[in-house]
């Protein structure tokens, strides 16, 4: 069993019968009889709840491998997206909240990995930038300000400024977090 000074963030540990996935962790020099502290911000699996624990660098601490399985994405029913595995055809239902963000970029048919604690999906991988065709936008133009944008429509519906040289047709990457064009795929 692993100590405390060895785990990293982003490893899964199990402290009192519950799940955390370690966000941070910070090491402080202790004062006197204190000694190392271990600092560590975690991330409840179950509700979501973020917590912190300090520990002494000798610690044991339960260190859980999560299954990681890549799925394809079949259909939403609303409260509830369904996604397969394509090697043993087995469904998955995994609820919208893991998704973040990516919700709104989401393809069907598109594999994503998805990480389960047993039977239970505790988090989805999904990429920091995405690739979508401009549906709609204004004419291309070649303007000297570099500040000015204009609106375009993706082919999934959602509506991002784009610097006036994309035209309709053009694919361009978008940041999922911010939302926001990046780049134009060259």
């Amino acid at each position: 069993m692993p100590v405390a000074s060895d785990v990293r963030a982003g490893h899964v540990i199990q402290i009192d019968n519950r799940a955390y996935r370690v966000l941070e962790i910070d090491r402080h020099l202790g004062g006197g009889r204190m000694g190392v502290v271990v600092k560590m911000k975690l991330e409840d699996i179950e509700s979501e709840g973020l917590t912190e624990k300090r520990f002494r660098p000798e610690d044991k601490i339960e260190v859980i491998d999560l299954e990681r399985k890549h799925l394809s994405y079949l259909y939403s029913d609303g409260d509830t997206l369904y996604f397969m595995d394509p090697s043993t055809y087995e469904q998955h239902a995994i609820p919208p909240r893991l998704f973040g963000k990516y919700i709104e970029f989401l393809k069907d048919g598109e594999q994503l990995a998805v990480e389960f604690l047993g039977e239970k999906p505790v988090r989805v991988l999904t990429p920091k930038l995405v690739k979508l065709k401009v549906a709609s936008t204004g004419p291309p133009q070649h303007a000297h300000e570099t500040s000015v944008w204009k609106e375009a429509q993706l082919e999934n519906g959602m509506k991002v400024q784009v610097p006036l040289f994309i035209a309709t047709g053009d694919t361009i990457i978008v940041d999922v977090e911010a939302s926001k064009y990046h780049d134009r795929e060259r």
